[in-house]
C-alpha cells in the first residue's frame, strides 16, 4: 500500500513539475517579449528604490519627485550613450562588416593558401606517403573550394525582376531586408515608450505599487515572496556585477594587446573598438569564449604568411585565458552548485527552445531555482537549507 502510495506521489510530482515546465516555455516563447517592458520598468524602479529612499530620507523631497527626476537622468544618460558613443560604434561595425565580407570573399584564396603551407609542412615525408597525404588533403580542398562555390549569394538566387527593361534582382535582397527592419521599428519604439512611462509610474510610486500585489496575497506568500525578491535581487545583483566586470577587463586586454601589436608593426589594421567588443561578449558565453575569435584568426594570419600577428594573436589569447582563469573564481562570487554539465545541457536547450538568448535565460533560471530551492522558498527535490536547519534544531 505504501508502494502503491509513493508511486502514486512520484506521478501527480511529474505532472505537476511537466505542467509547471510547459507554462515557463509557453511564457518564455509567447508572453515574455509582450511583457518585458514591465519587468524592465519594474527592476529599475527595484534598483532605485535604495537610492531614493536615501535621498528623501536626507532632502526631505517626496520620494514620487525624487524617482521622477532618477528616471529622466537615466534616460537623458542613455540617449547620451547612444548619441556619442553609439555612433562611433556604429562606423567600427560597419568597417569590421565590410572588412569580413572582403575575408569571406577571398575565402578560397585562404583555403589554397592553407593548402600550400600544409603541403610544405608534409615535404619531410618519404615520396609514397607525401603523395599519399597530398592527394588526400588536395581531395579535402577541392571538396570545399566546391562546396564555397555551389554556395551561392542569395541576391543571386533571387529571380530576376524586371520593371520597364531594367534588371532589379539586384535590389531585391537588400529592399527585402530593409521592409523587414522598416516594419519592426513601430513595435520597438513602441515597447521602448511603454517601459518609459511604466518606469515613471512605478518608481514615483513603488510604495504603491508593491502594496497593491501584497494585499492580493497572503501572509505566508507574502513572507515567500520577501524572501524571494531579496534572493533573485543578490543573486542577480552578483552576477550582473561580476560579469560586467569580465567583460570590462577581456575588452580592456584585447584593446591594449591589438594597440601594442599595432604599436610594434604587426598588426596594420584598425576596427580595435569593435572587435574588443565582440571578443569582450564572446568571452562570457561557456562553450564559445575567446578563443572562438583569436584562434581562427590567428590560424588564417599563419596560413597567408602573416607569422608575427598569427604568433602575437595566440600569445594575446593565452594572456587573456590565465588572466580570465584567475580572475573568475574571484569575481564570481555567487556559486549555488549547479554542475557545469548542468548549465552546458541548459545552453543547448536554451538556443534550441528560446533561441541566442536562450543561452543566457534557461542557465540563469536553472540557477534562481536551485537557489530557491536551497533556501526552501520552493520544494522541487531533496533537502532544502531550511529543512536541515529545522532538523539539526
Amino acid at each position: 500500500m505504501n508502494l502503491t502510495k509513493k508511486r502514486k506521489d512520484t506521478l501527480i510530482n511529474m505532472v505537476y513539475y511537466a505542467f509547471l515546465a510547459a507554462l515557463f516555455y509557453l511564457f518564455m516563447k509567447y508572453a515574455f517579449g509582450l511583457v518585458s517592458p514591465f519587468i524592465l520598468a519594474f527592476a529599475i524602479a527595484m534598483v532605485l528604490q535604495k537610492p531614493i529612499r536615501a535621498i528623501s530620507k536626507k532632502t526631505r523631497i517626496k520620494k514620487g519627485i525624487i524617482g521622477a527626476f532618477s528616471v529622466l537622468l537615466i534616460i537623458s544618460l542613455i540617449i547620451t550613450a547612444v548619441v556619442f558613443v553609439g555612433y562611433r560604434l556604429v562606423l567600427e561595425f560597419k568597417g569590421l562588416g565590410e572588412y569580413l565580407m572582403s575575408v569571406i570573399d577571398d575565402l578560397p584564396r585562404l583555403i589554397q593558401a592553407a593548402e600550400a603551407w600544409i603541403l610544405d609542412k608534409i615535404a619531410f615525408l618519404p615520396d609514397a606517403a607525401e603523395k599519399t597525404a597530398a592527394d588526400a588533403i588536395s581531395g579535402i580542398v577541392d571538396n570545399i573550394l566546391l562546396a564555397t562555390q555551389e554556395e551561392m549569394p542569395h541576391a543571386a538566387q533571387t529571380p530576376s525582376l524586371n520593371l520597364g527593361g531594367i534588371d532589379l534582382s539586384t535590389l531585391a535582397t537588400p529592399l527585402g531586408g530593409l521592409l523587414s527592419t522598416a516594419m519592426q521599428i513601430p513595435a520597438i519604439f513602441t515597447a521602448i515608450l511603454i517601459g518609459i512611462i511604466a518606469c515613471f509610474f512605478i518608481t514615483c510610486d513603488y510604495d504603491g505599487f508593491t502594496k497593491m500585489i501584497k494585499e492580493n496575497l497572503s501572509d505566508e506568500h507574502e513572507r515567500a515572496l520577501v524572501r524571494t525578491k531579496k534572493l533573485l535581487g543578490d543573486i542577480l545583483g552578483k552576477m550582473l556585477k561580476s560579469y560586467v566586470t569580465l567583460i570590462f577587463i577581456t575588452f580592456c586586454e584585447v584593446s591594449i594587446g591589438l594597440n601594442i601589436l599595432k604599436l610594434i608593426g604587426v598588426y596594420d589594421g584598425g576596427y580595435i573598438i569593435a572587435i574588443s567588443i565582440c571578443t569582450a561578449l564572446v568571452d562570457i558565453l561557456p562553450v564559445l569564449g575567446t578563443g572562438t575569435i583569436m584562434v581562427p584568426w590567428a590560424v588564417i594570419n599563419l596560413f597567408t604568411g602573416n607569422v608575427g600577428l598569427g604568433i602575437g594573436l595566440l600569445v594575446l589569447y593565452a594572456v587573456i585565458t590565465v588572466i580570465r582563469q584567475i580572475l573568475e573564481p574571484r569575481l564570481v562570487a555567487m556559486n549555488v552548485g549547479v554542475h557545469p554539465v548542468v548549465t552546458l545541457a541548459g545552453m543547448y536547450l536554451g538556443i534550441q527552445l528560446f533561441g541566442f538568448l536562450g543561452i543566457f535565460i534557461l542557465p540563469i533560471t536553472i540557477i534562481l531555482v536551485k537557489a530557491l530551492n536551497d533556501e526552501g522558498i520552493i520544494h522541487l527535490w531533496g533537502k532544502s537549507r531550511e529543512k536541515i536547519v529545522k532538523n539539526n534544531q
